[in-house]
């Protein structure tokens, strides 16, 4: 994928966000990427990232400042630039807000944007919680229209037996997809990430 306009969001799990960064990359190579943080992101330091290197690393590979509030957010329905949302990781804490109408932090409002403009949001999950009570909400997610999904797995069946993270490696390959009006296919994946 080239020459796209791609509006990034990036939520909870925090776990993920290494991962993350190196998708950031790989797309902003090829592509004009700017990034939407959610609050907690923006301000919380973990045992994964600090929150200000983490801010600065999406900044320098994207070359675009960071949205982080509601204020900038909220411009991105009028201004109608992007060709289509990431947000990934999502947690299930944003697929609730998303699928729930809660707009109240930077990504779901620009998610809520990039809707109104019918354009593609491509959702890439990461949550402990996918297949306990945090399903329902992503399964009437995933039926919604200009929504797709990046293939995901169970990344720990033994351990975590209701968690699922997206396969990172086909976040460009969806967004093309997407672009074109097509999920990519199987959603479902066998697990890829598990150790014994």
């Amino acid at each position: 994928m080239e020459n796209r306009k791609i509006l990034f969001g990036i939520t909870g799990s925090f776990c993920n966000h290494q991962a993350i960064i190196q998708v950031l990359r790989d797309l902003a190579a090829d592509n004009e990427v700017q990034v939407v943080l959610t609050k907690n992101v923006a301000a919380c330091s973990t045992r994964f990232y600090n929150a200000i290197d983490f801010q600065n690393d999406c900044e320098h590979i994207t070359n675009q400042p960071l949205i982080k509030d509601i204020v900038e957010a909220e411009k991105v329905g009028p201004r109608k630039y992007f060709d289509c949302m990431v947000i990934a990781p999502m947690s299930a804490n944003s697929v609730a807000k998303l699928v729930n109408g809660a707009y109240d932090c930077p990504v779901a409002l620009a998610a809520k944007a990039m809707l109104r403009n019918q354009k593609p949001i491509i959702c890439g999950i990461a949550t402990n919680d996918a297949l306990g009570i945090s399903g329902r909400n992503i399964f009437s997610l995933l039926a919604l229209k200009n929504i797709y999904f990046v293939p995901f797995a169970q990344d720990d069946p033994m351990k975590k037996p209701n968690s699922l993270v997206a396969d990172w490696s086909l976040i460009a390959q969806t967004c093309e997809d997407a672009l074109m009006g097509r999920q990519l296919q199987p959603i479902l994946r066998q697990v890829v990430f598990y150790e014994k």
